[in-house]
């Protein structure tokens, strides 16, 4: 088991995989499919003022190191399109705050030129760290780290301040009525017929890293692990690990596989570190969850900010401990990933890839159409339309909006039906154009079944179609996991950098961004 492993299980999130190996049946034209909207307010009910809540926006969590990972953007029925500009910001504790301000368009000119000024600084520092990393990387590792102990030292103070300057972002951006909770008629660990759910939980941890003031930057990517594994659990240890068989390292939020062949020293060290972060996580979160039904704001914060002072010297420490696995573990040649093949010929490798690009800019096209028609929708409407992006075409989900004083629309209302023609009319072109993809994998997979040889199974097929998918993944993904790995495993750099790389590798990365919910306000009655 290398770190560049990818198991079975985690593969392309694109569906192009499925598309490829498996093959999408065609079917007959599809109509927008409706679903009823759930949870409307009576009438009685609808005449009284309900505060409308606000769109709020999380980032993607960085995927495991080596990971393959898709950028065709989500097809899972959301209701709000992300502000593109968010991508610049993915690791930023003002994410989400911003998200709203973006969305709304209530961010004013002061605070759009401290925002860009942030991001020139954050930026230049970052092209400096990279110029640095670059211009080493074939040194010994001894020169090497020298000279990025070097920098380190240069930048960190300066680093400090940048991250000091994004929670004062993310404080002047933030307001009362945007908070995600103010709306949020329940608590954790209020008495109730039911126990929370570790979707509740991992909400309010996952909110709390970005709403939750006087919290360290390491704090926050710390609550967003805590959000990883509430909301990934399992009913025992074997499913857990199955589920989740990566190493949380440094900076928090990175995930890893470590070689086989690590030594014993540095396995009791990885063991110890994986121990004092989890005492550490354990005790944030059970502060967070003791703060969850503060009455008081300044009450929770002070809290809070007391726990951040008490854990800063263990953080340090668990830096440190980090830092003597690193020297460990860069001397082991396993470390380094093997340069990625394809299974098939250069010619077939092209033809697969082309395919899937083509596919993946058809799904972007469409998604892109189907958001704009469902962006004039007007405001007051009393639902918003979710929509998701198949084979068969586009369906729809209807959202009660609350606040809007209004019930739920009638079949033959003419804002529904003129909505739900127009993306009838996107989602049978979509619908069509499949209908052309499936002819063509079919002939691919002649041709492979062909390249193979007599006998070739299916299996075996969809396995070289599977390869050559990774393959593309990982010559696309290259250059943002490289800095990803410097990150997590070069010596010499101070936490301050690995976050400010970790957070430069993302954006290399250019994943999706995810679609926006709305403030959460009463539980479900059950899970």
């Amino acid at each position: 088991m290398t770190v560049n492993r990818v198991l079975p299980g985690l593969l392309l999130h694109s569906r192009s995989l499925v598309l490829l190996c498996c093959g999408l049946a065609s079917g007959p034209a599809s109509r927008a499919q409706l679903d009823s909207p759930r949870n409307f307010p009576t009438e009685r009910e609808a005449t009284v003022p309900v505060a409308m809540p606000v769109p709020i926006f999380f980032p993607i969590n960085p995927p495991p190191l080596d990971r393959p990972v898709s950028r065709l953007a989500p097809s899972t029925g959301q209701t709000l399109a992300p502000p593109p500009e968010l991508g610049a910001y993915l690791t930023e504790p003002f994410y989400a705050v911003l998200s709203t301000r973006l969305t709304r368009s209530s961010l004013d000119v002061k605070k759009r030129q401290k925002l860009d000024a942030y991001r020139v600084t954050r930026d230049a520092m970052l092209e400096e760290l990279q110029a640095e990393v670059s211009s080493v990387r074939d040194a010994e590792p001894a020169t090497r780290r020298t000279a990025l102990t070097r920098l380190a030292q240069r930048q960190t103070p300066r680093l400090a301040e940048l991250e000091a300057a994004a929670e004062q972002l993310r404080t002047e951006f933030a307001r009362g009525e945007d908070d995600w909770s103010a709306l949020r008629e329940w608590r954790l660990g209020e008495r109730n017929l039911r126990a929370d759910s570790p979707v509740e939980i991992g909400a309010v941890m996952r909110a709390s890293a970005f709403y939750q003031a006087g919290l360290a930057p390491a704090q926050r990517l710390l609550l967003r692990e805590i959000a990883l594994e509430v909301t990934s659990g399992a009913d025992d240890a074997a499913t857990a690990s199955a589920r989740q068989p990566y190493l949380f390292f440094s900076p928090a939020l990175t995930r890893v596989i470590l070689p086989t062949d690590v030594p014993a020293d540095i396995a009791a060290k990885v063991a110890a570190f994986e121990t004092k972060k989890s005492s550490l996580k354990k005790e944030l979160f059970d502060a967070i969850l003791a703060q969850d039904r503060a009455t008081f704001a300044f009450t929770r914060n002070a809290a809070v900010k007391a726990l951040a002072e008490r854990q800063a010297p263990a953080l340090a420490q668990l830096d440190t401990l980090a830092d003597e696995i690193r020297d460990g573990l860069i001397q082991l040649p396993s470390l380094s990933p093997p340069t990625p093949r394809s299974p098939l010929t250069p010619l077939l490798t092209q033809q697969t890839m082309a395919i899937v690009e083509a596919r993946t800019a058809l799904q972007k096209a469409t998604r892109e159409k189907v958001d704009a028609i469902t962006a004039e929708v007007p405001a007051d409407y009393p639902v918003a339309f979710a929509t998701a992006i198949d084979a068969q075409g586009v369906k729809v989900r209807l959202v009660p909006r609350p606040g809007t004083g209004r019930r739920r629309p009638s079949r033959d209302d003419p804002v529904l039906a003129k909505i739900t023609a127009r993306i009838n009319d996107v989602g049978e072109e979509h619908r069509q154009r499949m209908e052309e993809f499936n002819r063509l994998i079919e002939d691919l997979r002649g041709d492979v079944g062909r390249v193979l040889g007599p006998g070739t199974t299916p299996q075996q097929i969809h396995e070289a179609l599977d390869g050559v998918i990774r393959y593309n993944a990982q010559q696309e993904n290259a250059d943002g996991y490289r800095d990803y790995r410097t990150a997590v495993f070069e010596p010499g750099l101070s936490p301050e950098q690995r976050r400010l790389l970790l957070g430069g590798a993302l954006r290399k990365l250019d994943l999706p961004l995810l679609g926006g919910e709305l403030q959460p306000m009463r539980r479900p009655a059950s899970w």
